[in-house]
């Protein structure tokens, strides 16, 4: 008798590369249709406006489901080092492009020059002392310093060089909770403590932020408690945690189904504060029904069977989740300054919008592959010719065909 090969790993599905790619595309149509002619009026020409907020909170589903998955693989300790390893450096490298994209761009948008000298130039205020002369902003080194160590969440008058990089701060804090919990305190790995810890993801920031703090508190600590903790966005890593179990059986269907629920609630109400009686805000309704859909989706490719009518398009798919994390960091800001430079050449808005996903697109593969994979494969490499734990990519984090991690969804971020 022949015995049948045994498969030393499973399959690559599409399904989570395909939701991975269709959530970074959400935020990068939404910067560049609404965010960019909101932030900066002149670039409003586009042929639509993508006003459904939910992309980077499909994409923190994802990552919590997947440190579900993965954190019992391998020692914790690497499992968060990996987490960080992936994170950080295409991040600083981002942000060291955008302060000096931003930073000559928005002085010749705004006809202005530096004091001379290479600190000044680089660093310093512009001759007229003014940051704000129009709509573009020029940063200066303080900004600079605020984003390297992702300080933005923590004072409300902290300028994000890119909107985009708030989910940075709020992976690494929940990356490591979640290696603290599980090296730290075994009690909570049971199922029915599993299933508390997300419905405290939930219901607690709703509770301090509603109840404690208040929706107009203006005291600065208000401000760090619920933006520099991330308590805005836990529903999302608890909606992760709930498919997760509910994929393993250890969740029923009605159950999940009440905490999805409770989950977009709170994605309205965090996403939304001041309209809680008023659901007249136009880009309200498409951001709830945009994110219950997606979690529709996650579900589907958390347990259903994989799509294999997209499996032709499996390489496209796969390729483009590969680079996703490049392209979330470098689309947002820089494709606003491209945006304008298009803008003033007389290219008018149905064709910009084509180029700046391409460019956008172009960007990110260029991050991923020179400074992604390689600091990634540098930084994870064993000391010892040890393999190392297999992991599974997460939200904003997508994995290298080489390397420790594998490239299935998909974190970042």
């Amino acid at each position: 008798m022949f015995r049948k090969p045994v498969s030393r790993s499973k399959p690559r599905k599409i399904s989570w590369d395909v939701v991975r790619v269709v959530a970074v595309f959400s935020v990068l149509l939404g910067h560049i249709t609404h965010q960019g002619p909101f932030a900066h009026p002149e670039l409003g020409d586009y042929p639509f406006r993508d006003t459904a907020q939910f992309g980077a909170a499909v994409l923190m589903v994802i990552s919590g489901f997947f440190v579900c998955q993965t954190i019992r693989r391998g020692g914790t300790a690497r499992w968060w080092w990996c987490k960080v390893a992936r994170l950080l450096p295409p991040y600083v490298i981002a942000v060291l492009i955008t302060y000096v994209v931003m930073r000559f761009a928005g002085a010749a948008f705004n006809h202005q020059t530096f004091d001379s000298g290479w600190f000044g130039t680089l660093f310093g205020p512009t001759s007229d002392g003014l940051a704000w002369v129009s709509s573009w902003y020029v940063p200066v080194g303080h900004d600079l310093l605020i984003n390297l160590f992702l300080l933005q969440g923590w004072n409300q008058y902290f300028i994000w060089l890119d909107g985009s990089y708030w989910t940075l701060p709020v992976q690494l804090m929940v990356f490591s909770g979640a290696a603290m919990l599980w090296a730290g305190t075994p009690w909570l790995r049971g199922t029915r403590r599993a299933q508390l810890l997300a419905w405290g993801l939930v219901v607690v920031p709703l509770f301090v932020r509603f109840v404690v703090i208040g929706v107009h508190n203006p005291a600065p600590w208000a401000y760090s408690v619920v933006f520099g903790l991330g308590l805005h966005r836990m529903h999302a890593f608890a909606a992760g945690i709930g498919i997760w179990l509910w994929s393993r059986n250890r969740l029923g269907g009605g159950h999940l189904t009440l905490l999805l629920i409770a989950v977009i609630a709170a994605q309205d109400l965090h996403l939304y504060p001041d309209h809680v009686a008023l659901p007249s805000d136009p880009a309200r309704l498409p951001s709830d029904l945009g994110f219950a859909v997606m979690l529709l989706l996650v579900c589907a490719a958390a347990k259903g069977p994989d799509w294999s009518l997209l499996r032709p398009l499996a390489p496209v798919f796969t390729w483009l989740a590969g680079i996703s994390y490049g392209v979330y960091l470098l689309h947002q800001e820089l494709g606003y300054v491209l945006a304008r430079l298009l803008l003033d050449a007389g290219v008018p808005g149905w064709v910009r919008l084509p180029i700046l996903v391409a460019a956008a697109v172009i960007a990110g593969w260029l991050l991923t592959t020179l400074v992604e994979r390689p600091a990634y494969s540098r930084l994870t490499r064993p000391r010892r010719m040890v393999p190392s734990p297999r992991t599974a990519p997460d939200d904003l984090l997508p994995g290298s065909p080489s390397g420790p991690a594998p490239v299935s969804v998909g974190g970042p971020s």
